[in-house]
């Protein structure tokens, strides 16, 4: 239940970004995430939120250099269908990313990157494990940092995050909200009780 401060179509209309599912896996030379969800249409981190639209997004990130120029190719089986996806490399992190630019339904993803891979590599959907979805976390968020929110205009995303621990990974929930005329803030969310990590 959204807090009276704020109803829930309220809530979605000023979050630009909301990512709702989240795949992973990670090989000797590479981790690769799959996310859908919904986001800006056009992206402008400015404390204002603008029309939405779905999106679903492939990024690989390499963990030593490699001789790829600015894109790398990938066929991807999805939907009961396979394609070939140019994705084109981050110059800030040096991941590459495409944007598939239409709803995905299932949950199961597999890719093979050409020159890379000998058979395709399948992608786990692992917030389909968690106690807290999307939307729960999205409550959370938004009551955490209520006075934040009701004080100033501003946008939220809500994000997937992780830490790997030794052999383990652990997963969470970044609920951010950027306010127009001042600083952001983070709310870091447990994804399996809803228990808050930390404010920052």
């Amino acid at each position: 239940m959204v807090n009276s401060y704020i109803g829930k179509n309220n809530m979605y209309k000023i979050t630009s970004q909301i990512e709702k599912t989240y795949f992973i896996n990670t090989t000797s030379r590479y981790v690769a995430e799959f996310s859908t969800g919904k986001r800006e249409q056009v992206f402008e981190y400015n404390g204002i939120s603008t029309d939405k639209v779905d999106y679903a997004v492939l990024k690989i990130k390499f963990f030593e250099d490699t001789n790829f120029a600015n894109s790398i190719n990938v066929k991807i089986k999805y939907n009961d269908k396979e394609i070939t996806a140019v994705l084109e490399k981050n110059p800030f992190d040096l991941s590459f990313m495409c944007d598939l630019k239409h709803l995905f339904k299932g949950n199961s993803i597999q890719i093979l990157i050409e020159n890379v891979d000998d058979d395709f590599v399948s992608l786990e959907c692992v917030s389909t494990k968690w106690q807290i979805n999307y939307d729960e976390a999205l409550k959370i968020g938004f009551k955490a940092l209520k006075n934040f929110i009701k004080q100033n205009q501003c946008e939220c995303y809500l994000t997937v995050g992780y830490e790997k621990y030794n052999l383990e990974t652990i997963y969470f929930w970044i609920f951010n909200v950027k306010a127009k005329n001042t600083s952001s803030k983070n709310v870091v969310i447990n994804v399996d009780d809803g228990e808050i990590v930390f404010v920052s």
